[in-house]
C-alpha cells in the first residue's frame, strides 16, 4: 500500500526537477554581445564630411555628421568580421572596396575602435594667379573664350573647377588692334589639376619690340625717315 501511494509523490518531483533543469538550461544561454564601431570619415585629410553613408549588408546603417564621424552597433561575438561599404556625397570618390570590421573587446569603453575612411573630392579649385609683367588689359582666354581681364599693373586671378588629372590651357590675347608690336604674340600657358586644391602662378613678361630705322635720300629736300615694323608698316 505504502509503495502504491509513494508513487504520484514520485513522480511530481521528477517533473518539477525537469522543470527546474530546463528553466536552469536556458539561464545557461549567454546574450548575444553589442559592440559599438565608430567611423570617421574624411574629404581631403583634416577636413571632416557630412553626408556619408554606411551600408552593411546592402542597408543604409548610419550617416556622418557634421565632424565627419558616425556609429554603428553590431551583435556578435568577438572576432565576427563584417564588411561596410561607404557611399560619399555627391562630387566625392566612393572607396572602391569595403572597410573590414572585426569584433574586439576594448579595455576602455569609452574609446571604442575608430575606423578611417577617405572620400577625396571629384572636383578641385584651381586658382590661377596671372601676373603679365608689361601686359595691362590684356584678355585671358580659356578654350579660346574670354575668362579674365588683366588690370592696369598686368595682374588677373581666374577660379576654376576640374578633376585630378584634367590638363587645360589659358592663352593671353594680344590679337587686339595696337598690340601688334607686343612679344610674346598670344602665349598659351599649359597645367594639370593635382589631386588637392592649389594656388598655380601664371607669369607673363611683354615687351613692345622696336621698329627699325630705315633712312632713304629723297631726290630733292630733306631725308625721308621711316620707321618699319616687324609686320612691314
Amino acid at each position: 500500500m505504502s509503495s502504491t501511494r509513494a508513487g504520484p509523490r514520485f513522480q511530481a518531483l521528477g517533473v518539477a526537477l525537469i522543470a527546474v533543469f530546463a528553466t536552469g538550461a536556458k539561464c545557461e544561454e549567454p546574450p548575444v554581445p553589442t559592440f559599438d564601431v565608430h567611423f570617421k570619415v574624411e574629404g581631403d585629410p583634416g577636413q571632416p564630411l557630412a553626408g556619408a553613408v554606411l551600408v552593411q549588408n546592402q542597408k543604409d546603417v548610419a550617416t556622418t555628421d557634421a565632424q565627419g564621424r558616425a556609429k554603428a552597433s553590431l551583435q556578435g561575438q568577438e572576432g565576427t568580421a563584417f564588411d561596410f561599404y561607404v557611399r560619399c556625397p555627391q562630387d566625392f570618390e566612393s572607396p572602391a572596396k569595403p572597410i573590414n570590421v572585426v569584433l574586439r573587446n576594448v579595455v576602455d569603453k569609452n574609446k571604442p575602435p575608430e575606423y578611417p575612411v577617405a572620400c577625396p573630392p571629384q572636383v578641385r579649385q584651381v586658382v590661377v594667379a596671372v601676373r603679365a609683367d608689361g601686359g595691362p588689359n590684356l584678355p585671358v582666354t580659356y578654350l579660346q573664350q574670354k575668362i579674365a581681364t588683366t588690370d592696369s599693373s598686368g595682374s588677373a586671378t581666374i577660379l576654376l573647377r576640374m578633376r585630378p588629372g584634367d590638363q587645360f590651357e589659358l592663352g593671353i590675347d594680344t590679337s587686339m588692334k595696337g598690340y601688334e608690336r607686343m612679344r610674346p604674340q598670344n602665349p598659351i600657358f599649359a597645367f594639370t589639376v593635382k589631386p588637392k586644391d592649389e594656388v598655380l602662378p601664371l607669369n607673363a613678361k611683354f615687351a613692345l619690340e622696336k621698329g627699325q630705322i630705315i633712312v632713304r635720300k629723297g631726290p630733292v629736300g630733306p631725308k625721308e625717315v621711316k620707321v618699319r615694323t616687324p609686320d612691314g608698316d
